[in-house]
């Protein structure tokens, strides 16, 4: 294997063990270090890997210097980050890793936050650290935390629609809860996992009294929860962070930016919904589809897929169970 591909393995492996976290890791983004070293085989040896842990620190390269014998490092032992190492004043992962006596260190992606960016690599450099960026194609790790780079690029969160129908699009059965079965409910809390911050309308918090929680597993996620109201906004201490207008949506992509709110799934209901789709406010829906027939709804409870593309383009479909779950991207990033 030559020295290339050997090099874009261990990328290709730091991006996909990013995955891990994702989700877990608080306001920063989750990533993934490993540290090889090439004196003993052309091939590497992995010495130690590390990740952002839980709640998102340390950070990933800090948890794989811990593991490490500063004795097994030598003048071929590299470091794989997923992302540029932070730099700042006081302790930091780049001033770690030059006192660490590592010598080359591969990253897959720049850091797009302004008050980090590209300063992390010039002072490895400073300090006689060869630094190499992986190629185009196989920066994965700007993919893999989209939420962390939107909020930088376009400088407001990434906003996520999501909506159960049936088969005859209403999403709403006034004689049973549930539109879509157990199984794929509980499949789609992983999205609730990858975001920030949940958001629902005033009514759907009224009729269904939701709990808003990421109920995987052995997983503890803290979402910070919204509620949107028709005309006034209003305030609900303790489970709600507030309740903000539609009338003003601007203002509270303002108030996200200001708490570091990278990205927000809109949970409905139908009228939340419509009201962000005809905005064009929204980056990508998730729309689960069931089986089933509703008969018997009222027609403010159907939604128009036409809108859905003409404003969209779909991505990907799965099948779980006996649902159906569309992905589709907002057109203007094609």
């Amino acid at each position: 294997m030559s020295a290339s591909n050997i090099h874009s393995k261990y990328i290709n492996s730091v991006n996909n063990l990013s995955l891990r976290n994702l989700g877990l890791t608080g306001k920063n983004p989750s990533v993934a270090c490993l540290v090889v070293d090439y004196s003993k085989s052309i091939n590497g040896e992995v010495l130690s890997y590390g990740l952002t842990s839980i709640n998102g620190s340390p950070h990933a390269e800090i948890n794989a210097l811990k593991k490490v014998n500063k004795k097994q490092i030598t003048n071929q032992t590299f470091m794989y980050v997923s992302l540029e190492p932070c730099f700042k004043l006081e302790n930091c992962c780049a001033k770690k890793i030059a006192n660490s006596g590592i010598k080359k260190v591969i990253i897959s992606s720049r850091d797009p936050n302004p008050l980090i960016y590209n300063k992390g690599i010039n002072f490895l450099k400073k300090n006689n650290i060869k630094v190499s960026i992986a190629k185009y194609g196989l920066n994965q790790f700007s993919n893999i935390n989209k939420y962390f780079f939107n909020f930088y690029k376009r400088k407001q969160p990434f906003v996520t629609l999501k909506l159960a129908i049936s088969k005859n699009n209403f999403s709403k059965d006034l004689k049973n809860k549930n539109i879509t079965s157990f199984d794929t409910q509980y499949f789609m809390h992983k999205y609730r996992l990858y975001h920030d911050a949940i958001a629902i309308g005033y009514n759907t918090y009224k009729d269904d009294s939701p709990q808003l929680t990421c109920r995987l597993n052995g997983v503890n996620k803290k979402l910070t929860k919204y509620i949107f109201f028709s005309k006034s906004k209003k305030t609900l201490k303790g489970k709600f962070q507030d309740f903000y207008s539609l009338e003003n949506i601007n203002r509270y992509f303002d108030e996200l930016v200001k708490d570091n709110v990278k990205s927000v799934l809109i949970e409905g209901g139908i009228k939340t919904f419509s009201f962000f789709l005809k905005s064009n406010c929204f980056d990508q829906i998730l729309l689960c589809k069931s089986n089933k027939i509703v008969r018997g709804s009222k027609k403010r409870y159907q939604i128009n897929k036409n809108l859905i593309k003409r404003r969209c383009n779909l991505i990907s479909s799965m099948t779980y169970g006996d649902d159906v779950l569309e992905i589709y991207n907002n057109k203007r990033y094609v």
